[in-house]
């Protein structure tokens, strides 16, 4: 299940449990009320066999003469549970034991709170239930998204080859050119966005691993030397093992290390960490002006790219439950820190 399908589901699971869950409280509530009225209906009625009877043997019985101007029988069950009948000048207070009566008052308690939790269980399996229909459209849709999105980046691949082949013929024929060189960029942004689309359009993403990340890393590092030979790329790396999906960690560290060259100075540096599964990225670049808002889609600060590479790193970090923070100052350079714990 990917990150959106994962927080679609969460959050429609507490909205439909949090209603259903409100409304059994209201009925539980009253069901509970309603239990301890019916209880003392019942012994006002026995009260009242006892008093009808002359002859009681579950309540004691005694008079009182002084009762304030009370002209009618009241039940109590304060400190005392009693009922009054009036007789003549007088009353007869018939009392019953108030331990017997409370103890039934926990056991009513008792049982509801059973019956409720039981209830509470059985509202959050048919919540999720509700959650998972409710998502089934929503799936479908990204479903046909993703497909058609696959799609288009197949159809990319003829004219990208067709630009990048009258390119070569280009170059060969004037040399040197800056509208050739621009175009050749254009080009390199295309199949890189391309790239880290399919990467995260990808099935198999999921589809963990055991991985050396220490040697992984020190691998990539060795490739982007190749690429960038005027900078320098130093790693101290940590022996680290851990299960995740290659293909994407591979994208994600290709991306920060690219962007890392890109944005360099001249002769610049990266540093590349790794400690305690904590993999550092700094950089002697230009410096990001607003690094929250990097990893926005489309957000850039320089003319080059399309702003949607560090989108995708983000996107691609959460979907491997990865964190991702970055720290930047202007002039300075960059650091990125993935966790991989």
């Amino acid at each position: 299940m990917k990150s959106y399908e994962k927080e679609y589901l969460k959050k429609s699971f507490a909205l439909f449990f949090s209603v259903e869950l409100i409304f059994l409280s209201l009925v539980i509530y009253q069901h509970y009320h309603k239990l301890l009225h019916e209880y003392d209906m019942q012994i006002g009625h026995q009260l009242m066999q006892c008093y009808l009877a002359q002859e009681c043997k579950t309540f004691q019985t005694n008079k009182v003469k002084e009762v304030g101007n009370k002209k009618m029988h009241t039940f109590y069950h304060d400190d005392e549970i009693y009922m009054l009948f009036k007789e003549k000048n007088s009353y007869i207070k018939m009392k019953m034991d108030k331990k017997s009566y409370l103890d039934k008052q926990s056991t009513i308690k008792r049982h509801i709170l059973v019956e409720y939790g039981v209830y509470v269980l059985v509202l959050g399996f048919v919540s999720y239930l509700f959650a998972l229909y409710t998502m089934r459209p929503l799936k479908k849709a990204f479903i046909l998204n993703e497909e058609f999105v696959k799609d288009i980046l197949h159809d990319f691949n003829t004219p990208l080859s067709a630009l990048k082949i009258n390119l070569k013929i280009l170059k060969k024929k004037f040399g040197k050119d800056e509208a050739i060189d621009r175009s050749d960029e254009a080009i390199k942004d295309i199949l890189a966005l391309q790239e880290n689309l399919h990467s995260y359009l990808s099935q198999n993403k999921l589809h963990n691993e055991k991985i050396k990340l220490d040697e992984f890393i020190k691998q990539r590092a060795n490739y982007f030397k190749t690429l960038c030979p005027d900078i320098l790329i130093n790693t101290q790396l940590e022996s680290t093992i851990i299960v995740t999906n290659q293909e994407i960690v591979k994208r994600i560290i290709d991306n920060l290390l690219s962007n890392g060259c890109k944005y360099n100075k001249k002769n610049g540096t990266i540093n590349i960490t790794l400690k305690d599964k904590i993999v550092t990225i700094e950089d002697s670049g230009i410096g990001i002006e607003n690094p929250k808002e990097i990893f926005e889609r489309y957000y850039k600060e320089q003319k080059n790219g399309i702003g949607i590479g560090l989108h995708i790193v983000k996107k691609l970090c959460d979907e491997m439950s990865i964190k991702v923070k970055v720290e930047s100052k202007l002039g300075v350079g960059s650091r990125f820190c993935l966790d991989f714990g």
